[in-house]
């Protein structure tokens, strides 16, 4: 249960420190992920038992669809640099969190 979270929690870490740097209009995203974190924290403080982690997770789940929404959530965004290796670089580490987050919940999505 613990490993599960500090996983979510390290990849929504990521995420809003990469899209802290871009100036497009990502606060939604990033109030969601900085919420999905403060669940992890007072779970990871309080979570002795299965239930506490159950509502937990169907929590995080429930801000993962929200953020996901087609067309204008995380789904669909890219970074756009006019640098292409840059680029690259920075929507592999991107791809790399969408993967880690949809892994961890797509049985609930």
């Amino acid at each position: 249960m613990e490993q599960t979270l500090l996983v979510i929690k390290g990849a929504y870490v990521r995420l809003v420190k990469i899209l802290t740097k871009e100036k497009n209009d990502l606060e939604f995203i990033i109030r969601q992920a900085k919420a999905s974190i403060e669940f992890i924290d007072s779970c990871l403080l309080g979570c002795e038992s299965a239930e506490p982690y159950r509502k937990t997770m169907m929590e995080l789940s429930s801000i993962y669809r929200d953020i996901n929404k087609p067309r204008v959530g995380l789904s669909d965004y890219f970074i756009w640099h006019d640098n292409y290796d840059k680029r690259i670089v920075a929507n592999n580490e991107l791809d790399e969190i969408k993967d880690i987050l949809l892994k961890e919940f797509k049985r609930d999505i």
